[in-house]
């Protein structure tokens, strides 16, 4: 009886020095679990295979936005600009130290992580390029509409610049 009375002491006493050790040295002195994973593979503007050591390659979504698909495309619009997001995240991941945060799993089971390069947010960025939109894991988006709707602004924008021109003309024409 007292054994165990002495033994429950003892792992008493280990549990709550280990925990005010802990405080003491702050988070910061806890390792990070993403620390050790290295973009292995970029599958699309949006989706990477992480090598995180010991652990079988995992695959992990971007978290705050999205790219055109290039596995399952709708037209070719979307895979030509997915292509293009995909070959930008890809040189983007080259261009400095790689920072990832986890944020927790999707019905996929997939990772879902925030990706800094450099101390810049990579979603942030590609939104910026217009290679992405904003996205927090709700309804598909219809990349052809969507894709289809700038390309027609672009060219009544082209169609409206040349009639512009094609007046100014008309008028030093008088």
């Amino acid at each position: 009886m007292v054994d165990v009375f002495v033994r429950a002491i003892g792992i008493t006493g280990l549990t709550v020095g280990g925990w005010l050790l802990l405080v003491r040295l702050g988070p910061e002195s806890v390792a990070d679990p993403m620390a050790s994973c290295a973009v292995s593979y970029v599958y699309d503007g949006d989706t990477v295979a992480l090598d995180c050591g010991a652990e079988a390659e995992m695959t992990a979504r971007l978290v705050g936005f999205d790219t055109p698909e290039t596995k399952s495309p709708g037209c070719a619009e979307e895979l030509a600009h997915g292509a293009l997001a995909t070959d930008r995240l890809r040189a983007l991941i080259g261009q400095g130290a790689v920072r990832y945060e986890l944020r927790g799993r999707d019905k996929y089971d997939r990772l879902l992580i925030a990706l800094q390069v450099a101390g810049e947010d990579v979603g942030a960025r590609l939104i910026r390029e217009g290679l992405a939109v904003a996205y927090d894991g709700g309804g598909r988006i219809d990349w052809c509409a969507r894709l289809g709707a700038e390309a027609s602004a672009e060219d009544g924008a082209e169609a409206s610049a040349e009639d512009g021109a094609e007046d100014s003309a008309e008028d030093g024409a008088e």
